[in-house]
């Protein structure tokens, strides 16, 4: 497929199988093998939407694709993103979900427009109580499901909202125990757990990439690669490469630094 061919333009019309058109606005953002789109439903003009397309997907690709969407549309959370619609498009070889468009920056971009690139901590646990709350919530599923790409990149603030969003269920995967994980591995550098390279993920991979989401806000600075980590830990008079985040930042208080250190501990048993 050409490049021109991978999104489509502003004003093209996508229609779904219950009846609704949608008039592309603008390009939201754009990913290898999915780009998400701001739409307007015709029918209400007023309503605007983000329309996520995966663009020509195998068989596994579409499989993963309409998993993330079947586990958006039945949750039901404040820091979640409401799925309205999910539908194929088989001309165009698409497939779409409908959701909930939240207008706001990510933590990550709000963190580089602060004077020191961090935020201070009143200010990052409030921002991040309702994420925090919002993984309870998947963790609590029956079976529980797992993000698996928690960063400041995929949690939004909303313009005039006080509560941060969780956001791109792509990794998602319920977790059953002693199954390997099946899906396509999708890593963020820094923020993935060492089990991502490798083994299975459980709901405390989750907690590794919270860990290392709540260090990179409190100091300014990503963390070190997850594989990184693990090859230092197996070399004799290596140290771990993970610095203490109140060696960074010396008003960091003891007990936070503890539980960073925790939350990010290599071995998934250690953590909270």
């Amino acid at each position: 497929m050409l490049p021109e061919q991978i999104t489509l333009p502003d004003g093209f019309t996508i229609r779904d199988t219950f009846g609704g058109r949608y008039a592309i606005q603008g390009l939201l953002g754009k990913g290898q093998a999915s780009v998400v789109y701001l739409v307007r439903d015709l029918r209400v003009k007023q309503h605007l939407f983000a329309l996520k397309e995966i663009i020509n997907p195998n068989q596994q690709e579409l499989e993963r694709f309409m998993f993330e969407a079947e586990v958006l549309k039945r949750l039901a959370h404040r820091a979640l993103p409401r799925v309205y619609r999910i539908f194929a498009h088989s001309k165009l070889k698409r497939g779409y979900i409908l959701m909930d468009y939240i207008k706001g920056k990510n933590l990550e971009t709000l963190r580089r427009e602060q004077p020191e690139q961090r935020f201070s901590l009143p200010l990052t646990l409030a921002l991040m109580h309702p994420v925090v709350d919002a993984l309870m919530y998947l963790h609590h599923q029956e079976p529980p499901i797992v993000h698996r790409d928690i960063k400041p990149e995929n949690i939004i603030v909303p313009i005039g909202g006080d509560e941060a969003v969780l956001v791109d269920f792509g990794s998602a995967k319920e977790y059953v125990a002693n199954e390997a994980t099946t899906l396509i591995q999708h890593r963020s550098p820094g923020y993935a757990a060492p089990e991502q390279y490798g083994s299975g993920t459980t709901p405390r991979t989750d907690i590794y990439g919270l860990g290392a989401t709540l260090y990179t806000l409190l100091t300014g600075t990503i963390p070190p690669n997850a594989i990184t980590r693990v090859t230092r830990s197996k070399s004799k008079g290596a140290n771990d490469p993970l610095s203490s985040a109140r060696l960074l930042v010396p008003s960091i208080r003891t007990t936070v630094d503890h539980a960073l250190q925790r939350a990010m501990s290599i071995s998934s048993a250690d953590r909270f």
